[in-house]
C-alpha cells in the first residue's frame, strides 16, 4: 500500500538508528541453523521457548502441540506457551536402526534437530519419540543438558504411583531396554509384554502412524491388561499419545489409567514448568 505523504510542516524524520553489530559468519560459512529465528525471538517476554523434535511420527508430535494448546483457556494467545516444532519424518526408522546396530544416522538426525532448535532459541528440547532416546545419551553434553528425557518422566511417574504398569512400547524400545534397565527403582513396576503381544502392539503402532483410528487400540488394551493382571499401562511410544487423548475424549480414562509422558510434558509446557 502507498504510504501517506507527511504534511509540509512536519519535522524531518529522525535518522534510523545504527544496527547492532554482530559477528558475521566467515567467508563461505553458512549462518547457524535457526539464527534468524533466535534473533527474532530474543528478549521476548512470556513462557520459556520449548523446542520439540517431531516427525517420528508426525501425527504424534502434532498431537503433542494440540495437547499444549487445547483447551485454550481464558488467557490471551500472547500468553500461551511458546513452542518450536522441528518435524522431520525422513529420520531413519528407529526400531530398524536399533535392530541392525546402525545408530549413526539416527544420532546425527536427532543431534541436527536439537542443535537447530537450540540455535533458534529453544531453552529446553523434547525429543517426541521414546525409541529415539536410544541415542540421546550420545549427544554432546551441551545439547544433552537442554533435553527433557521422556524415559526419566516415565520413571518419575512410576515412582510416584508405585503401581504395576503394563509397558506398551515399540519393539525397538523393548529390545534396547530403554525403560526396563538401569538403576532406577521404578523399573520394578514395569510389566513387559510377551513376544507375541509385543509384535501385535508394534503392528498397532504402525497402524496409528498410517492414520488409523486411535480408539481401535482400546480393543488391544481390553484384551491385554487383564491377561497381565494389571489395570494401568505406560504409553511408552509417542503414537500412543493419540490413543490416550482419544480415550480421554471418549470419557474412558477411569477404565484405562495410563502414564503418558507426552501428556505430562504437555502439561509442564502449558504451565511454564519445563
Amino acid at each position: 500500500m502507498t504510504p501517506l505523504a507527511a504534511p509540509a510542516h512536519a519535522a524531518p524524520a529522525a535518522p534510523a538508528p545504527e544496527p547492532a553489530h554482530s559477528a558475521a559468519p566467515a567467508h563461505g560459512q553458512a549462518p547457524a541453523p535457526g539464527a534468524g529465528l533466535a534473533a527474532a525471538g530474543a528478549g521476548r517476554p512470556g513462557l520459556p521457548l520449548v523446542g520439540v523434535v517431531g516427525g517420528m511420527g508426525p501425527l504424534a508430535s502434532t498431537e503433542l502441540l494440540r495437547s499444549v494448546y487445547l483447551p485454550a483457556g481464558a488467557r490471551p494467545e500472547q500468553e500461551a506457551p511458546r513452542v518450536l516444532l522441528w518435524s522431520d519424518p525422513a529420520v531413519v526408522d528407529r526400531t530398524e536402526a536399533i535392530g541392525t546396530g546402525r545408530l549413526d544416522a539416527l544420532r546425527e538426525a536427532v543431534e541436527r534437530a536439537v542443535r537447530g532448535l537450540v540455535a533458534a532459541g529453544a531453552e529446553r528440547v523434547v525429543v517426541a519419540c521414546v525409541t529415539a532416546h536410544r541415542v540421546l545419551g550420545d549427544l554432546p553434553p551441551d545439547l544433552l543438558a537442554r533435553c527433557v528425557s521422556l524415559v526419566d518422566v516415565v520413571h518419575a511417574e512410576l515412582a510416584r504411583t508405585a503401581r504395576p504398569h503394563l509397558l506398551l512400547c515399540t519393539e525397538g524400545t523393548a529390545r534396547a531396554g530403554l525403560l526396563t534397565t538401569g538403576p532406577h527403582e521404578a523399573v520394578r513396576h514395569l510389566v513387559p509384554l510377551r513376544p507375541d503381544d509385543q509384535q501385535a502392539l508394534h503392528r498397532e503402532v504402525y497402524r496409528l502412524k498410517a492414520g488409523g483410528d486411535p480408539l481401535r487400540t482400546v480393543a488391544f488394551l481390553r484384551a491385554a491388561l487383564p491377561r497381565y493382571g494389571v489395570r494401568d499401562y505406560v504409553a511408552a511410544c509417542t503414537e500412543l499419545h493419540l490413543v490416550t487423548q482419544a480415550i480421554t475424549a471418549a470419557g474412558l480414562s477411569a477404565e484405562f489409567p495410563a502414564i503418558d509422558p507426552l501428556a505430562v510434558v504437555a502439561g509442564r509446557i502449558k504451565n511454564g514448568e519445563l
